[in-house]
């Protein structure tokens, strides 16, 4: 047997295997697991995996944890990784842990037409919809109501600009009702504060207040437009012996000029399906859709600011050394608990990737996303071999 048939025999097995493991959590859970949402599990593992051997990496190089709750989120949110136009995508980011070493973490994120599917299938009462993009130069007539009546927006596309100012959605309900949900660049702007906010964690020499309080002030293309805020870099404190290096503010998914429209389409779609009201049928279905979005909202219905974010976060970090420091004095026994969603084990087959581990330094060895149209394939030998060819389109999440 050739080295490709070992690897892909072995990748048939781990999909096999997590397969399983995503049936055994719907069942604890009682959460209806189809063949539609196991071959998007498949697909997915099809998917991740050229990206991660383009990265340096093995399967084995991310916790099982890490790699489930991706996976679950692909299933239960019932989005194909291989539908075309795309519904969701995947990217690994590099964390730095406090023994000084970067732990590869995988991402799952809704584009495209994800965004529509949702909401056919979660969305309360939906019937049919239909979206669409508004962008400068073109005509739009915003909707109203009187009294019972209500007048629909009107919009004519210019084709004077690729530039997306808002989205529109249409929702028929069953009732024959027809529901407008909108977003525009106000709401892509808290997006991209939150980011901002995000990197600004562990920076040095930065008054986090004031330069939040400065980008405030101004709208989504007064700093997308302006090359101060493109190039701007900022300061990230080293661990230990490392020293410090420079990284951007901003994400380059926002900042380069080939992702950057396509970046602010993904947002605002994302933020309008958000807004219509779901039934997941099952709450943890619910916190997985919601763990998709880097805004988080509280249980009043609240966008919470990038600020009370960082405060919680902060805030579950003292927490959590303050029980480690107590739990290094005073021994606690305890009955055993079981969560449905830990893996207490990693049964995984073993897959090895005879690859050279990939360094990238362009900043610093700041997190950076790895983007699919980049991952690489091998020809199949077999129609029973796990590869999957990636698309050459780029993808809008691409930085």
């Amino acid at each position: 047997m050739s080295d490709k048939q070992v690897r892909n025999s072995l990748m048939l097995a781990a999909t096999q295997s997590y397969v399983e493991k995503i049936k055994n959590f719907a069942e604890g859970l009682q959460i209806q697991f189809t063949e539609y949402q196991q071959t998007c599990v498949v697909n997915a593992v099809r998917t991740i995996n050229p990206l991660i051997v383009k990265a340096g990496y093995n399967w084995n190089n991310f916790t099982v944890d890490n790699i489930i709750s991706v996976l679950q989120k692909t299933a239960f949110l019932e989005v194909n990784p291989s539908a075309v136009p795309s519904e969701c995508f995947y990217i690994i980011r590099k964390e730095k842990q406090k023994d000084n070493t970067w732990l590869p973490v995988l991402e799952f994120g809704i584009e495209g037409s994800g965004n529509d599917r949702i909401l056919r299938k979660f969305g309360q009462d939906v019937v049919d919809l239909k979206s669409y993009i508004v962008y400068k130069g073109d005509e739009f007539t915003e909707g109203y109501m009187d009294g019972w009546d209500m007048t629909l927006p009107k919009y004519k596309r210019m084709f004077k600009s690729n530039k997306p100012e808002k989205v529109v959605y249409l929702i028929k309900k069953e009732n024959g009702e027809i529901d407008v949900q909108y977003a525009d660049t106000s709401d892509v702007m808290k997006s991209l504060l939150a980011n901002a906010k995000q990197n600004l964690m562990n920076s040095k020499g930065e008054d986090e207040n004031k330069l939040l309080r400065e980008l405030a002030k101004l709208d989504l293309y007064q700093i997308l437009e302006d090359d101060k805020w493109l190039d701007k870099t900022i300061t990230k404190k080293g661990y230990g012996q490392n020293k410090d290096y420079q990284a951007p503010l901003f994400n380059p998914s926002y900042t380069s000029p080939i992702s950057m429209y396509n970046m602010i389409e993904r947002k605002l779609r994302n933020h309008a399906t958000r807004k219509y009201p779901k039934n997941f049928n099952h709450k943890e279905v619910s916190v997985l859709y919601e763990d998709t979005f880097d805004e988080k909202y509280s249980h009043k219905g609240e966008l919470i600011s990038p600020e009370e974010q960082i405060e919680i976060i902060n805030n579950e970090i003292d927490d959590k050394a303050a029980k480690e420091s107590v739990e290094k004095v005073v021994e606690v026994v305890s009955e055993p608990v079981v969560e449905v969603e830990k893996v207490e084990t990693d049964d995984r087959p073993t897959l090895k990737v005879e690859e050279k581990v990939y360094q990238d330094e362009q900043f610093g060895g700041e997190s950076q996303e790895t983007t699919e149209d980049e991952a690489t394939q091998e020809e199949p030998e077999t129609e029973e071999e796990i590869q999957q060819s990636l698309g050459d389109e780029t993808p809008d999440w691409m930085l």
